[in-house]
């Protein structure tokens, strides 16, 4: 209804709404800061766009970031984005401890002509400079495919490639116009994959991907 789509970043006219007094404090604070929420699914049947963001205790650093979850009218969107590129990630500071996995990861990709996304912890930390990476988080990343072809490529790299990194690669291949599949289940080869996108969530025969 938008052509938004998951893990998009948008920046908005005024906070959006959150379900407790905290969360909307949170909401607002977040939004004052000038940051950027990222588009998850509709939380209903109207025109509500879902959000979410991640947030730290600056008193409890140890502690995990707290996940939010708010909404807003597509008309209070003023700019979105992707989510940074892996080049990007790699240059934030909290990347260089592991520098070797991620310039290995950044030089395979552009030798194989893979325009790797990221969103997750590695985003949040690069974009808020906040601690939300620990030594257990996943790279999470997604990767535009046109068609079957280029998502096998896709998850056949990120396959090959998680073999010889410090962390392990979750994430998404994205079909645009339909929805996102988890290149791990779309390795798998079955006839059905679990399709998510902003209005849906279903099981979708392969060959319809394209």
């Amino acid at each position: 209804m938008t052509g938004l789509r998951r893990h998009t970043l948008v920046w908005l006219a005024q906070a959006p709404r959150a379900g407790t007094a905290d969360d909307r404090t949170r909401a607002a604070s977040w939004h004052t800061a000038g940051r950027p929420f990222v588009v998850t699914r509709r939380r209903n049947d109207g025109d509500e766009i879902g959000l979410g963001f991640c947030t730290t205790d600056p008193a409890h650093p140890g502690l995990r970031p707290r996940r939010v979850a708010a909404v807003t009218d597509p008309a209070h969107i003023v700019r979105h984005a992707r989510p940074p590129g892996l080049a990007e990630i790699a240059g934030c500071p909290a990347a260089m401890a592991e520098s070797h996995s991620f310039s290995r990861l950044v030089s395979a990709a552009a030798q194989a002509g893979q325009d790797i996304h990221v969103y997750g912890s590695w985003m949040w930390q690069a974009l808020t400079g906040e601690r939300h990476v620990h030594e257990a988080s996943d790279l999470d990343v997604v990767i535009d495919v046109a068609d079957l072809d280029a998502a096998g490529r896709a998850a056949a790299f990120l396959a090959r490639e998680e073999q010889d990194l410090a962390f392990r690669i979750d994430g998404e291949l994205s079909f645009p116009g339909l929805g996102e599949v988890q290149w791990r289940e779309f390795l798998q080869d079955r006839n059905e994959v679990l399709l998510k996108s902003v209005d849906t969530l279903k099981l979708l025969p392969r060959t319809q991907l394209g």
